[in-house]
């Protein structure tokens, strides 16, 4: 069950076991952008993380050029509708009004968003809260820069399509 106020957000994010999920409003209205797997790169997605770096809402394209090529779906939903959001989509959620709704969560269909999934619960997540402890700020500084670089490369492939 998830409660927002008028105006609160979420960040970008995937769901960090790839579930597919059934959310229902029950009051209130919420705006929700969804995006592919496949533009991660262009989102500047943190490594070894399951947020991105870049704002969607309010995008600095100066700052994160790839934002420009981002190519997702907005949704608008009000009491009683249910959005599917499909296992791996990025989503950043906005409440419009104060509001909740409820979350159902179907495990993964394919083979390799079940391991995404074990991966990122039982590895992906340990392993990112160890070098956390470890390195503190030059491992998020490592990640910045490991998720500006894949930005930028994402940026040079969509130009050289479009020439």
């Amino acid at each position: 069950m998830f409660f927002g106020g008028e105006g609160s957000v979420t960040r970008n994010h995937i769901d960090i076991d790839m579930s597919h999920v059934f959310i229902t409003q029950f009051q209130g209205i919420k705006r929700i952008w969804l995006f592919p797997w496949e533009q991660s790169d262009f989102m500047y997605k943190l490594p070894y993380n399951f947020h991105s770096l870049a704002q969607i809402k309010n995008p600095d394209y100066r700052k994160y050029p790839a934002l420009r090529y981002l190519n997702g779906y907005e949704a608008v939903i009000h009491p009683g509708e249910t959005l599917y959001i499909p296992s791996g989509w990025w989503h950043y959620i906005q409440y419009d009004t104060e509001g909740y709704s409820i979350s159902v969560r179907a495990l993964p269909s394919s083979p390799l968003e079940k391991w995404r999934g074990f991966k990122n619960l039982v590895i992906t997540r340990h392993f990112d809260n160890l070098m956390r402890k470890l390195f503190k700020e030059k491992w998020f500084e490592y990640k910045v820069k490991i998720a500006r670089k894949r930005g930028a490369k994402a940026v040079r492939k969509q130009r050289s399509f479009h020439i």
